[in-house]
Formats: C-alpha cells, structure tokens, sequence
C-alpha cells in the first residue's frame, strides 16, 4: 500500500512539475520596449509562401535594444546578405528557440565574437554555434538591438518561436500576449465546384459573393446559393488590431453545417520546409486573378497535409440535398470572433424552353418554362450583350406573369435593340436555371465562316474547353476530342450567347488526344479542327511540355504537382514592355498559370545561332509586382538554349541586358572634407533596372584604401554599407568600389576625401 502510494504522489509530482513547467515556458517578455506592434503576424501568405513570425514594430527606426524574451543562451548567430541579415538564436531553458532577425548589431561581446569569426574567414557571412555555455542570458537582458538588415522592406523585428524540431509556432499562442480587442473583417465568400457534377447558381465555374454586414456586426450570404455536387468553400477575411492600419492572417476559421462543427483551420504550427504549401491552403485560382488572398476551408483531394486543417475532416461540402444553414466563426487569437452566416440549397440546376410570343412598338415578350420539372418558376433575370458576345447589363423585367409552372415576362423593345439577351430563371425552390438565349436572327452570324476560338482553362474540377464564336450564331455546337484511339464527344453548356463551356474534364481524358474538333451544326454541318499541343502531367512522373513552335518547354519533377494537370505553353502578343533591356525571344506563358506547383519545373528557351556569343542573355520571369524579374539561368551554347527554374507557371522570354548598375550616392563623397569623430560609416546607394544584384559578396568589391572591407548590403534598399572600427587617421584616403549586376554589367567609382 505505502509503495502504491509513494508512486502516486511521485506521479502526482511529476503532472504538477510538468505544469509548472508548461505555465512557465509560456510566460515570454516582449522581445521590444516599443510597445506590442505588429506589421505582421503568424501564418500571412507571402510570395514565398507564409510568414512564419512576428513583424513587430521599431518606429521607423533602427538601434531599439532588443530582449531576450526567457532565459537560456545563444546557439546561432548568423550574418548574410539576404533572408534574414543580422539574426541571433536563443536556446531557452524550456526547450524552445526563439529567433531575432533583422538586427542592426549585437551586444558587445557577441559583436567581438562576431568580428573575429568574420576577420578569420575574411567574409561579411557568417554561421557561427557557440557553445552553451559562452553566451548565457537571463529573462530581460538586452542581447541585440533593432535594424532593417537582410531581405527586410524597413526597419523592424522579425521574431519566431520554433520548438524542438525547428518548426515555427505562432508566437501569440505561445508565450507573447497582445491586447486586441477588435474582431476580424470577412468581405467575400468563394465557392467551387470540385467535381464534374459541381454548379453554383447555374454555374459550373468558381463564383465568389461579397456579403454584408447588420447592425450587430455579423456578415451575411447576400441570398441563398444554389449548389450542386462537392463544393469547396472560400473565405476573404483578415484581422485587425486597435492602433494599427495593418491587416493580418485571422488564427483560426471554425466552419458548422446546420449547427454541427464540420471543419476548422488554425495557424499555430508551421516549417520553412512547407513553404510551398500556402498556394494550397489559400486559394491560388483568386489569387492569380487579383482577386484577393481567400482562405481555403477544405482540404482538397490530393492537396499536401498540412497541419492548419484539421485532420478529422477535409472541409469539403459534400451535403444532401435541399437546404443547409452554413455558419463560418472567424477569430484572432484571444476568441474575438466575427461570425458569416449563410444558407445553401443543394439541388442541380434545371432547364428551361424560351419561346418569343409577340412585340409591340415598345415591348418583347417572352415565355419561359420548366422542360421537365414541374416546380414554377418564381422569378426570371434578363442580361444583354452585343452580337460579338460583350456583356452589356441587366435589363429591366417590364411584367412577369404567371402560367402554369412558367411565366410571361416583357422587356423593353429599345434595351433588346441589336442585342443577344440571356435569361436565367429561379424557380420557388431557389434552385437557378441553365442560361438560356435569344437574339434576332437578323443580326447572326453565319456559322459556316464565322472565326470559331477555343480556350482551355483548369480548376480543381477539372479541365474547361471554352469554344466561342466571334459573333452569335443560329447553331448548335458540340465538342470532339479525337486521337489515334479516343474519339469522345463533349456536350458544351451555352454559358452566354456566343460562349460554350464544358463541363469539367478529367485531364488524363486528355491522354491520347491529338486534335480537338468544334462541331457547328445548322442547315450544314461544320468543323472546325483545333491542333492539341497540351501534355498531360501527372503526380510522382516527370514530364516535357514544348510549345508549338518547339523553342520553348517545361520539365516537370515527380514533385512539381500534386494532381493531374493538363500543361501547355502558349506564344503571346500583349506582353508588358521590357525596361533598359533587350527581348530576343517570343514571351511565352506557361499554362496554366492559376494551377500551383509543390516544387519548381525546369524551364528552357532555345536561341537563334547569331546569339551565340551573346554574354548578357538571361531568362526571365514576369512578376506582377516586380515587372520583369531575372532568372538564374545555364546557357548552353552548344545546344542554343537557356535553362533555368520557376516556382510559378508564369510568362517567361529571354532578355539581354547591357545596361550598368547605376550608383546613386557615396558617403564620403569625392573630395569631401570630413572631422576624424564625426565619419563613422560609408554608405553607397546603388540601383538596377532589370536583372538587379545576387545578395552575395562577389557581386560587389569595396576597398579602403585599395584594402577590401568586410561590408554589408541590403538588398531591398539596394545600400553598401561599412561600420568603421574607429577614427580614421587624419590626412586623405580613398575608396575603390564596383557593382556587378546578375547579367554581369559593372559600374566603378574611385573616390578621395579628406579626413582632418
């Protein structure tokens, strides 16, 4: 009995010691006296992926003391170019890290280490592990202070938390508390269909609705959505705090159907090695098209693990039909939440047979009815376009009346005036219709000589054929996609008066097919024949894409994609104009461009023989921020072709750029006069238009006095900077520097001053 009980109160010990422990390594300092604000949070999509830390405030400013947050003892100090410039890594006594970065110096003793360690290598980059016991803090003690070092935009402090395995943890939820009492802001819902069955409001493509917010703060679907199939839901919504213009990445999403928690997102743990991830956690598609960053609430089939949804659930909107109250909890990190409310109705949409009854001097009318349901029609919208297919607006329904389970409905004759009209009915269930069509047949086109475009487009349904006449024609048309051994007919949904659309394809349909065909049938049948230079690429194989005019392709690797991707390259005209360089190629865009990639894809574009000795040919990459934006690139002059990698499916071309870096400033300026006390630092500000600089030290070379200094650069403000030792000695000196951009273009500046 005393055994059993010394072994429980041993075990009781433990839990409580445990406990103690857990409270303890939760209770941080805020690594800053400048007040707990933040540029960023835990979890914001990025270009690169998400941001994994805190971005806290300086006030603009740099040299704000920085604190160690608990005790423990730095195990990494590292300088470099890029990234994260001056950072230090300290190793709490809980078992956790907690990274600074940014930095603009160390403390004493660290910025001794620091030198040595960088005179001994004769190098600005550093990676430097001291021993436990030679850099020790206690909770509060100041280890650094604030800069805008590294690939940072200004000045602040980036700060992680990482646990054992070096991933992040959300700082907010892991130690460091923030006032807020402010709620996040959610603007818009975005629905897609995931399979072939999937419509929305009559739809088969994504649709994204803006909701509004009532007198109590809650949000709210503008009406009742119609779905069909598996769906996949959206959310455009973001965080705010008191104090601050900032937005920032909500920290958890919960997602209830009829009043029962159905799924949940959190950003509590992430890992610099999932950065390429966050393209499948938000929704890339919007994102491609600008229209905001929404957060995905449903986990794809075949979309990486990752744990920000839940593992139970997949989130995804596979419901029976009829209607389905939808209740969508946004909150930050202290419960402030804001909450969406909405309601679907899961029923497949119907169609409808319009017939034109008569017209006045003034009005048309129409009657509408169900083809084969027999539930009315409650209400009808009305759209015109111009017969080269260019919507136009809304018309306004004249009278609506009632017969049978259809309706009589007039518009004015003067707004159907040379236009195409699309109607779409809502029947009293509140599910929509197909869209259905009439227009003049006086102002038709003829379908047997009418220029017939195609276009392709994929989402995570599958693959969209879109065939459109450049005016609206008096034909029915139908899709055939031919190959040595396929030969498959594709119904088309008249989705506006000169656009059909498919419904979603499985790429791997797509396998043996060489040709598509158009089928335009009226009086006479005619075809209209599509060459098919797509390439189907699939998960855990390696594939090549070329462009038809084979000087351009892609090579995927067994990790590029995680799905089934139809890939092609198309050659484009419009392009965005090339600044202070030379285009020597074709621009190409690599298809399809709104699909992620998990890793890069090899990417090559061959070149004519007279370029061979070109020395400054690189590929680059359009950046919708950064305009046209330097590619690492091999050029094989043997072969004629430049390769490179891209992390996106983007517009890509060769570029020659011969134009200098330029230097925009030096301190100490030629011939300047300086008091030996006062010149501390030498700074130069340099620039370049199209390929920029490689953050790394063989891109520049600074010498005091023809001897070379251990600089640092920043790449974001483009500045060379050198902190001196101490006073200069009186009397004259130089400073010999040169600039070498990606492309390999230099610039130099050989300058005195006077040091009395």
């Amino acid at each position: 009995m005393a055994t059993f009980l010394t072994i429980f109160l041993m075990r009781l010990l433990s839990a409580f010691t445990l406990i103690i422990l857990s409270i303890s390594a939760q209770d941080y300092t805020w690594p800053t006296d400048l007040g707990k604000h933040l540029s960023s949070n835990f979890g914001e999509f990025r270009t690169t992926g998400y941001h994994l830390g805190l971005d806290m405030k300086t006030k603009g400013t740099t040299g704000h003391p920085i604190y160690a947050v608990s005790d423990g003892y730095i195990s990494r100090i590292v300088t470099n170019y890029s990234g994260f410039g001056r950072a230090l890594y300290l190793q709490m006594n809980d078992g956790q890290t907690a990274v600074y970065a940014h930095l603009s110096k160390f403390t004493p003793r660290l910025e001794a280490r620091l030198k040595e360690t960088q005179s001994a290598n004769q190098s600005y980059m550093t990676n430097i592990f001291p021993l436990a016991d030679e850099f020790r803090f206690e909770k509060g003690d100041v280890i650094a202070y604030s800069g805008n070092t590294g690939f940072s935009f200004a000045p602040h402090l980036h700060f992680e938390i990482r646990n054992e395995f070096g991933q992040t943890l959300n700082p907010l939820t892991n130690g460091l508390s923030q006032a807020d009492r402010l709620a996040p802001v959610v603007e818009e819902v975005s629905l897609t269909p995931l399979r072939a069955d999937g419509w929305i409001n009559g739809n088969q493509l994504p649709q994204t609705f803006s909701l509004f917010r009532d007198k109590k703060g809650e949000y709210h679907f503008p009406d009742t959505i119609n779905i069909a199939g598996i769906i996949g839901l959206a959310i455009k919504a973001y965080d705010k705090r008191q104090g601050a213009n900032n937005i920032y990445q909500p920290h958890r999403i919960e997602v209830y159907i009829d009043e029962k928690l159905y799924h949940t997102l959190q950003f509590d743990r992430l890992d610099y090695k999932w950065l390429s991830t966050a393209n499948y956690i938000k929704d890339y598609r919007n994102a491609r098209l600008n229209l905001g960053d929404f957060i995905k609430l449903y986990r794809n089939e075949g979309d990486p693990m990752v744990p920000i949804h839940a593992d139970s659930t997949n989130g995804v909107l596979d419901l029976t039909p009829g209607f389905h109250d939808i209740k969508i909890l946004v909150m930050d990190v202290l419960k402030n939440k804001r909450t969406v409310h909405g309601t679907v109705f899961k029923m497949p949409p119907f169609e409808i047979t319009l017939e034109k009854l008569g017209e006045t001097e003034e009005l048309l009318s129409f009657m509408l009815q169900p083809k084969s349901i027999t539930v009315p029609i409650e209400s009808i919208v009305a759209y015109s376009f111009t017969p080269y297919g260019f919507a136009e607006a809304q018309i306004d329904i004249q009278s609506s009346e009632p017969i049978e389970t259809g309706r009589i409905i007039t518009i004015s004759k003067k707004q159907a005036k040379r236009k195409a009209i699309q109607f779409i009915a809502k029947n009293t269930l509140g599910t929509y219709s197909k869209p259905i069509h009439w227009v003049d047949k006086k102002h038709t086109g003829d379908h047997l000589s009418v220029r017939v475009d195609m276009d392709i487009s994929q989402t995570d349904a599958g693959v969209y054929v879109q065939v459109q006449p450049e005016q609206v024609v008096d034909a029915n048309i139908s899709l055939r996609l031919k190959g040595e051994y396929q030969y498959e007919t594709i119904p088309l949904n008249h989705i506006q008066p000169s656009v059909y659309l498919t419904p979603p394809i499985d790429p791997t349909m797509f396998n043996q097919v060489d040709q598509i065909e158009a089928i335009l049938t009226g009086s006479i049948e005619r075809q209209v024949r599509f060459d098919f230079p797509y390439t189907v690429a699939g998960p855990d194989t390696t594939v090549t894409v070329v462009s038809k005019d084979s000087y351009c392709s892609i090579r995927t690797k067994k990790s590029s994609i995680l799905q089934s991707t139809l890939m092609w390259i198309e050659a484009v005209h419009k392009h965005a104009k090339v600044k202070k360089g030379k285009l020597l190629s074709r621009v190409y865009q690599l298809q399809p461009f709104e699909r992620p990639l998990l890793k890069p894809v090899n990417i090559g574009i061959r070149y004519p023989a007279k370029l061979k000795d070109r020395e400054k040919i690189h590929l680059y990459y359009y950046d919708q921020k950064e305009g046209w934006s330097f590619i690492p690139t091999e050029n094989n002059k043997e072969r004629k072709v430049l390769t490179g990698s891209v992390k996106h499916l983007d517009a890509v071309a060769i570029i020659e750029d011969t134009s200098p870096p330029k230097i925009k400033s030096m301190h100490p300026g030629h011939n300047g006069k300086y008091p030996t006390l006062e010149l501390n630092q030498f700074k130069i500000k340099i620039d370049d238009t199209l390929s920029g600089f490689d953050p790394v030290e063989d891109s520049f070379e600074f010498k005091l006095n023809h001897q070379p200094l251990i600089y640092a650069y920043q790449p974001k403000t483009k500045e060379v900077s050198y902190q001196l030792d101490g006073p200069l000695p009186i009397g004259t000196h130089s400073i010999q520097f040169t600039a070498r951009d990606r492309a390999g273009n230099e610039v130099s500046r050989n300058i005195e001053f006077t040091v009395y």
